[in-house]
């Protein structure tokens, strides 16, 4: 019963590993997970039980093997001692020759075998040391070290070569990969039916631009629940809250975090209130101290709120974790000190590397999947130029000007961010011109944005522009507007150990207010993660006498 009860609780956190809860999710490594589904509910039912047994069952035999081999050398020096009568029928040495150094050495070897052959006993250490290896490197589904508070011993291993100094953090080794909010489809299923969470309208800054209010993760206004065929869709919206429901959700104050969770216990509430009789039973019953619906919800906003990594090499960190958890814990010299055989804690060793080495290639084949996935060239998904008109003039010629000019001044875009910018009000074509002179016209240096225009125009053009010099030589600045990292990896090829200055401005745990559109309440070693492989990228486009600046204040002078 102990052995199954400690089976049963390391097959739920496989579960938990795998993201069992989530597997009908649709979207990323999710939906590469759902094609293996059927192997993995399989893995874990009935061939991890199996494994183990196999496992035991090989240990064993060789085990039993090498004492029969030893059993057999000890009979022939007693027959040869003792006489071919000091052995029973039946093998067993007659109690006389018991204290006979040659009698200690056939008992002990007895004694041992028979320990060997009640070996599978320890199966229920091997679940629990999986269980305790495993659940300290995950969380709902995520590759996470988590703290390990013991003065016994150190829980985890830092590489380490006799460097006088050794920098190490949770997250090295692992990429920063969240930098933005996500609305995505979440969906769980129940008996009988699935519960689908969608987005359906998120109002968010896009770009640099600022937002100016706090989002939550609201219901939708017009529609928030639909039932049909056995599927409930609950459809939420991602924006600001309006005064009535700042005060409904009563949340004046605290965290953004703690604020959401208020909001989601409320329309959790609210939802159930309203729900069919059936599926008001299945999503009001306790889970993990919440009601189920509740649960879901909870990880549905967080999980699009969250930071995430990956890690760069899980394979070997783990491997290496194992190694040395096996020598610390599964085979720490006080568990060994005073016992008469090994046999037990050597097998209990073997079977918990075998089993974890075939989980942890698993969730390599996985993680390493999103690495891919995450460093792969990203490709651009909008280019556009911004040139003044005497450069266009300069570079084009004064035709494309004239060709184009109802085209420019019935943009109405472009001419309302000329009079924004500059004050200058443009209605006709005269409005752009600088001067006359005895060599022609001289066009004002408003900077004209192909962005505004369609793809004909900006493709006409660079191929005006571009007639008799190349095109490299006439912009004189680049803004990329990406994930840093995506950014960096972009530009690598072209401007490696080209560039001159580098200055950076991190809100290193700047106060987080409603007028500041990103997160930076970052754990510290979040904050390294990021910018260790940002600045190293940043490095090799430094050319040999660059410079790069961080702007940091005392938050991030360490």
């Amino acid at each position: 019963m102990e052995r199954d009860n400690a089976l049963e609780k390391f097959q739920n956190l496989l579960r938990e590993l795998f993201q069992f809860s989530a597997s009908d999710l649709d979207f990323g490594i999710y939906r590469i997970l759902n094609y293996k589904r059927q192997q993995i509910e399989e893995f874990i039912k009935d061939k991890l039980k199996e494994r183990v047994e196999s496992a035991f069952s090989k240990y064993k035999k060789q085990k039993l093997e090498e004492v029969e081999e030893n059993l057999q050398k000890v009979k022939d020096k007693i027959k040869d001692t003792l006489g071919s009568d000091a052995l029973t029928p039946y093998g067993e040495l007659k109690e006389e020759f018991h204290q006979t150094p040659i009698g200690k050495q056939y008992m002990e070897l007895m004694e041992r075998r028979k320990d060997i052959e009640n070996i599978e006993e320890i199966q229920t250490q091997v679940f629990n040391d999986l269980y305790s290896f495993f659940s300290r490197y995950y969380e709902e589904g995520d590759f996470l070290p988590q703290p390990r508070y013991s003065i016994k011993t150190h829980k985890y291993a830092i590489p380490y070569n006799g460097e006088e100094i050794k920098l190490h953090w949770v997250n090295r080794d692992q990429y920063y990969v969240k930098t933005g909010i996500l609305f995505r489809d979440y969906t769980f299923l129940l008996d009988g039916g699935k519960v689908l969470f969608r987005t359906v309208a998120a109002r968010e800054e896009l770009a640099s631009n600022k937002a100016t209010k706090e989002r939550f993760f609201v219901l939708d206004d017009e529609k928030p629940r639909e039932t049909n065929d056995g599927e409930l869709i609950i459809r939420f919206q991602y924006r600001e809250l309006t005064e009535e429901e700042v005060s409904r959700f009563q949340v004046e104050g605290g965290s953004n975090t703690a604020k959401q969770e208020r909001i989601n216990e409320i329309i959790s509430q609210e939802i159930l209130a309203e729900l069919p009789p059936h599926w008001k039973m299945a999503l009001a019953r306790q889970f993990r101290e919440k009601t189920l619906l509740l649960h879901h919800i909870s990880r549905f906003t967080a999980k699009n709120t969250r930071d995430y990594f990956v890690h760069k090499n899980l394979r070997g960190f783990l491997t290496e974790q194992l190694d040395y958890f096996i020598k610390a814990e599964v085979l720490d010299i006080g568990i060994l000190e005073g016992e008469k055989f090994l046999d037990r804690h050597i097998t209990r060793a073997n079977v918990v590397r075998e089993v974890a080495s075939a989980i942890i290639d698993f969730l390599a084949q996985i993680e390493d999947f999103q690495k891919r996935l995450w460093e792969k060239k990203k490709f651009v998904l909008k280019t556009d130029y911004v040139i003044t008109l005497d450069k266009i003039r300069e570079y084009g010629g004064e035709e494309f000007l004239e060709e184009r000019m109802g085209e420019i001044l019935g943009n109405e875009k472009q001419v309302k961010e000329w009079e924004e910018l500059f004050g200058i009000k443009v209605e006709r074509e005269g409005d752009l011109i600088e001067r006359e002179t005895l060599e022609g016209r001289e066009w004002k240096s408003l900077p004209l944005d192909t962005g505004y225009f369609s793809e004909d125009f900006k493709l006409r053009l660079l191929e005006v522009l571009s007639g008799e010099r190349d095109l490299e030589d006439i912009l004189d600045g680049l803004l990329v507007k990406s994930e840093n990292w995506q950014a960096l990896n972009l530009l690598l090829n072209k401007y490696r150990e080209k560039v001159q200055t580098i200055y950076i401005d991190p809100p290193f745990n700047k106060e987080q207010d409603a007028d500041y559109l990103y997160n930076v309440k970052y754990k510290d070693s979040t904050w390294i993660s990021m910018l260790y492989d940002r600045l190293d990228l940043a490095k090799r486009l430094l050319s040999e006498r660059g410079s790069i600046f961080v702007r940091c204040d005392y938050n991030g002078n360490w």
